[in-house]
């Protein structure tokens, strides 16, 4: 608590006021206490805000909200007056840090925490309301359990005025997708938050911290959470509440019960083929490498592919970011959270090296021959690592970086975001060999074409801007419309594919196919029934690869756009898809925190 200041009220209501416990970008908060002792939390509105109607609605809403719920996690309304000249409401006073000041806990401390803030979700949710900002600020951790505090944005479910879909409302950090995208966020979006806020109970960061706003949205919206750190058998639970699609995610009951069950013994993988392998995935503990080979006929869909026989190794990644394969198609790189995996196709057998905390970068680049990364941890340098030695080669310091990065095919050049705009490296010396302004927004996704000569910059807005690196100038009108995030070239360079917003709502995950050279779009590819997360052209260009949250792969014949196989995949929160140079073989890892990677080789 601090000490109230000169211009702070001395009594508010019946309530004399001692001194200053928080403030938000709405209101301040103070204790209070009543004529027979009794302290309280008086909450009231900025002073600069009293004469907006909008502010006056919002603070009388959030009293509504907070009588409405009361119940043992959340702290009680004592009295309010949202009509006064200057509106005030007092709770009960709880002592106790937020958990922004408790954090990290231990493994005992984050399930009791969080079994109690769904159930206190819950309640939330049965009064007909959604929180919007369940933060560790907004968690107060007392001696008799956690209270969930500060209803100043918590809404009616269907409620469509105010703050509702069309406006961004919350912390960025700890918002769900839907609420970035200013979309409708229902109970659902409470249980994202739930998930942000045990990771950083359990670790004191976020699953999505990032130096900038837009880099932070970004990752909410298309990169896996950052789990490093965060406790093996508290990952399943976590991790499904971080699921990017609502429907995914468990109710808050469920959540309670994950959250309360003891770990398995035998890890997260149930299936294992022969005896050998189940039992070193289970003295090993670890998520496991599948391998694909062709086999009897079989599933929906695989005409040129047959049944797949699996065979498990006890290995890989706690959640797969990047995949490449080396020029001769021998060998799979993948980069992992804070790890490099190499897998002889061969043999199968897999080597492990550790890059340590600076190696923890969910959106690390990983160069197209697999020979190099490039990762980025809070607000050190870019490192350069060595792929097949996992040292590290040099850094690279932009100024005013940012998250997102890319590598030319050959890995000789890395694309950077940063206050100069798109800056552009010589991975070999470390020098900045050229530099060109973004179009619009923050560069959310960065793409080169196999030539190395244009690179694709993917605007906050969907905007595609195209830059030619030899005459160092923008290819006017390639892309026509805005696209949702992904973008990719096409061997050929003539040609890309994306995924788009179909704001029809016939077709709510749409590929499509463009044509560079006529700036129009070519085709469009339907039939996913979830977020497309990955695409991935074949080397010759006739097969696109997509990957979506509905857990399949499908492939493309891009020449007349018909759907001619479908992999079964995991329901992951993001998918790394890698063709071999020799078109023989597709690789595909899970960005959620299983660390599958399977392989399929082409009969």
């Amino acid at each position: 608590m601090d000490r109230l200041r000169d211009g702070d009220p001395r009594r508010i209501g019946p309530y004399r006021l001692e001194g200053r416990l928080g403030a938000g970008g709405m209101g301040e908060v103070f204790l209070g206490v009543s004529a027979g002792g009794r302290r309280v939390a008086v909450k009231v509105i900025r002073a600069e805000h009293l004469s907006r109607p909008e502010f006056r609605v919002r603070f009388a809403r959030e009293v509504e909200a907070a009588r409405k719920v009361g119940g043992f996690y959340t702290a009680q309304v004592v009295e309010a007056d949202p009509e006064a000249d200057e509106p005030w409401m007092a709770t009960a006073y709880v002592p106790g840090p937020s958990l922004r000041e408790a954090a990290p806990l231990d493994v005992a401390g984050v399930r009791a925490l969080g079994v109690a803030l769904a159930e206190g979700l819950a309640a939330i949710h049965a009064c007909g309301l959604v929180h919007r900002d369940l933060k560790p600020g907004n968690v107060i951790m007392s001696r008799d359990g956690p209270r969930i505090i500060d209803f100043g944005i918590a809404r009616a479910a269907e409620a469509t005025a105010l703050t509702s879909t069309g406006a961004v409302v919350g912390t960025y950090a700890f918002m769900s997708p839907e609420q970035v995208r200013a979309d409708t966020a229902g109970p659902a979006s409470d249980v994202f938050s739930l998930g942000c806020v045990l990771a950083f109970a359990a670790t004191g960061r976020g699953p999505f911290d990032a130096a900038e706003v837009p880099g932070i949205v970004h990752r909410i919206v298309s990169a896996p959470p950052d789990l490093t750190g965060v406790p093996a058998e508290l990952r399943p639970a976590i991790a499904a509440c971080l699921a990017k699609e609502p429907q995914r995610r468990p109710s808050p009951g469920e959540a309670a019960r994950l959250l309360a069950a003891s770990p398995r013994g035998t890890g997260r993988r149930a299936v294992l083929a022969g005896g050998a392998a189940v039992g070193a995935a289970a003295v090993l503990g670890v998520p496991a490498l599948l391998w694909w080979w062709p086999g009897d006929a079989g599933g929906e869909g695989a005409t040129p592919l047959k049944t797949p026989r699996p065979v498990v190794l006890a290995g890989g990644p706690v959640a797969t970011v990047r995949l490449a394969f080396t020029p001769d198609s021998a060998t799979l790189v993948c980069a992992g959270a804070g790890q490099i995996w190499r897998w002889t196709v061969a043999t199968g057998r897999g080597t492990a090296h550790e890059l340590g905390g600076e190696g923890a970068d969910q959106l690390t680049a990983l160069s197209g021959d697999g020979r190099l990364l490039a990762t980025l941890r809070g607000n050190g340098p870019i490192q350069l690592w060595d792929a097949a030695t996992g040292s590290r080669r040099r850094t690279i310091m932009p100024e005013g970086r940012m998250f997102t990065k890319a590598f030319s095919a050959d890995g000789r050049t890395l694309a950077t975001v940063g206050a100069n705009g798109i800056e552009l490296w010589d991975t070999a010396t470390g020098r900045r060999t050229g530099t060109f302004a973004p179009r619009s927004g923050g560069t959310f996704h960065l793409a080169f074409d196999a030539t190395g000569e244009r690179i694709a910059a993917v605007g906050s807005r969907g905007h595609v801007q195209i830059h030619d690196l030899r005459p160092g100038r923008d290819i006017e009108n390639a892309v026509a419309g805005p696209v949702n995030v992904l973008f990719t070239f096409a061997p050929d360079g003539r040609t890309a594919a994306t995924d788009v917003v179909d704001t029809t709502g016939r077709d709510a995950y749409t590929i499509r196919i463009l044509d560079l050279r006529a700036g129009t779009p070519r085709r469009d590819l339907v039939g996913h029934e979830g977020t497309v997360q990955a695409l991935a052209f074949s080397p010759d260009g006739r097969v696109l690869a997509s990957a979506a949250g509905d857990g399949t792969i499908r492939l493309w014949e891009t020449g007349t756009g018909d759907h001619f196989a479908t992999l079964e995949w995991e329901k992951s929160d993001g998918t790394a898809l890698a063709f071999s140079p020799d078109g023989r073989l597709l690789a595909a890892g899970a960005g959620s925190s299983n660390g599958r990677v399977r392989l399929w080789r082409f009969s």
